[in-house]
C-alpha cells in the first residue's frame, strides 16, 4: 500500500472510532438503551418523564436543584456541575449545601454556566454519561429539548414562587426522594419540616391580631442585595412566626419594592434587615441619617438583622431558623426556651447533617448613632 493509501485507511478508521463513540454517547447510559428497565414518573410540570430503576449518575441543573439532591445527601451521585455552583459562596449560613461538598466535587466537569432558564452545553453533558437530569427554573419545553439532543430523562423540580417557599419544595423532595431510591430520607425531612412549622404555629396561637406587632421586613435580597426599600409580600419566615408584616398590606404577593416615604407613614413597631444588604443600608445611614432619626423601631432599639435565606432559590433551612428569631423578638415569652444557636445546630443537621461552627452572622440589634457607622452587634 503506498503512503497515500495509508493515510486514507487512517483517517477511515478514524472515523469509524468517532462514529462509535458519539454512538455510544447518543444512547446515554445503558438504562436508557433498548431493553432498559425504568419507570414513568410525574414532575412538577406535569410530565410523564420515562426514569430508569436505579440513578447513579445525575447532573442537577439551575437554582437549588443540587441543594435538593443534597438535602437528601445524595451529592455523592452528582456527575456534572454548573459553574455558577464552583463559584459561588461557601459560607455555611449562607450557602448551607456547600457544607456538604467536598473538593473532589469542584473537579467535577462543568456542563454549562448555570442560572435560571440557562441551558447547559448538552455535549458536555453527554460526555458525563448521567442516568437523569433534575432541574429547577427551567422551562419545560427547554427540558424537553434537552431531553430529545442526549437521550437522558430531565425531571422539572421547582420550590414554587421565587423567596416566598410553597409546597412544591416538598412535592420536589418526595419525587427526587423517589426516583433516587431516597424516599425514606425524603419523608423524614417532610416531616420535620412539619413539626418546625407546627410548632412556630402552637407558640403564636391565639393572640389576638391587636397585641400582634406591626413589623416590616427590609433590605430582603432578591436577585441580589437591595436596601431597606426592599421588602416582601407574604414573607414566609415572618408568616410563620406569625407576624403582622406590613407589606401585606399592599395587596400583592412576593417582593417589592415601597418608597421610604411609606416605611414613615407605616412607622413600624418592629424592622427586620435583612444582613445581605448590610453595606447598602451602612452607606443610606451615612446619606440619610434624619430618616432613621424619625423610624421609631430605630429610635427604640428594635431594629434586628436576619440571614439571607434566599441565594440560587430558597435555603428552606434558612427560612426556619430565621422564623425562630423573628419569633423571638415579637413573643419573647413564647420563645423564651429557643436558644438559636441551639437551634440552628438542630436544623442544619436534621437539612444537611451537619453542625455549623462558629458565630451566626445575624440575629443582633441594630444600632443607630448620632455619630459614626451602624452598629450590628
Amino acid at each position: 500500500m503506498n503512503t497515500r493509501g495509508r493515510r486514507i485507511a487512517v483517517i477511515a478508521v478514524a472515523l469509524v472510532a468517532i462514529g462509535l463513540v458519539w454512538g455510544l454517547l447518543r444512547l446515554g447510559p445503558t438504562s436508557h438503551r433498548p431493553g432498559g428497565s425504568g419507570r414513568t414518573v410525574v414532575d412538577l410540570a406535569g410530565r410523564e418523564v420515562s426514569v430508569p430503576d436505579g440513578v447513579d449518575r445525575l447532573i442537577a441543573l439551575g437554582p437549588g436543584s443540587l441543594r435538593l439532591v443534597a438535602y437528601l445527601g445524595a451529592t455523592d451521585r452528582i456527575v456534572g456541575i454548573e459553574d455558577l455552583e464552583k463559584r459561588m459562596a461557601r459560607e455555611v449560613y449562607v450557602r448551607p449545601y456547600a457544607s456538604t461538598l467536598d473538593e473532589q466535587f469542584l473537579d467535577l466537569p462543568v456542563v454549562g454556566t448555570g442560572g435560571p432558564g440557562v441551558l447547559p452545553d448538552a455535549e458536555k453533558v453527554l460526555m458525563c454519561r448521567p442516568d437523569l437530569i433534575v432541574a429547577v427554573s427551567i422551562a419545560p419545553g427547554q427540558l424537553d429539548t434537552l431531553q430529545a439532543k442526549t437521550g437522558v430523562p430531565a425531571i422539572y423540580l421547582s420550590y414554587g414562587e421565587l423567596g416566598v417557599w410553597r409546597a412544591e419544595a416538598r412535592r420536589s423532595l418526595a419525587l427526587l426522594g423517589e426516583v433516587l431510591g431516597r424516599s425514606e430520607r425524603a419523608a423524614e425531612l417532610n416531616d420535620y419540616i412539619t413539626s418546625v412549622t407546627e410548632d412556630l404555629k402552637q407558640r403564636t396561637a391565639g393572640i389576638a391580631e391587636k397585641d400582634r406587632p406591626a413589623v416590616y421586613f427590609g433590605g430582603i435580597s432578591y436577585k441580589g442585595a437591595h436596601g431597606l426599600t426592599s421588602t416582601e409580600a407574604g414573607y414566609l419566615p415572618g408568616r410563620l412566626a406569625g407576624a403582622r408584616n406590613l407589606a401585606d398590606e399592599l395587596g400583592t404577593s412576593g417582593h417589592v419594592f415601597v418608597d421610604t416615604e411609606q416605611i414613615l407613614v407605616w412607622d413600624p413597631d418592629v424592622v427586620f434587615v435583612d444582613v445581605g444588604s448590610r453595606l447598602i443600608l451602612d452607606r443610606d445611614f451615612e446619606q440619610n441619617r434624619g430618616f432613621y432619626r424619625l423610624l421609631t423601631a430605630a429610635r427604640s432599639g428594635r431594629m434586628f438583622s436576619l440571614l439571607p435565606y434566599n441565594y440560587y432559590n430558597t435555603n428552606i433551612e434558612l427560612a426556619l431558623l430565621n422564623a425562630y428569631f423573628v419569633g423571638k423578638c415579637l413573643y419573647p415569652e413564647r420563645f423564651g426556651d429557643v436558644d438559636m444557636a441551639a437551634k440552628a445546630g438542630e436544623i442544619m443537621e436534621a437539612f444537611l447533617g451537619v453542625r455549623p461552627e462558629g458565630e451566626i452572622p445575624a440575629y443582633r440589634t441594630l444600632r443607630f448613632p448620632e455619630t459614626g457607622p451602624v452598629g450590628w452587634r
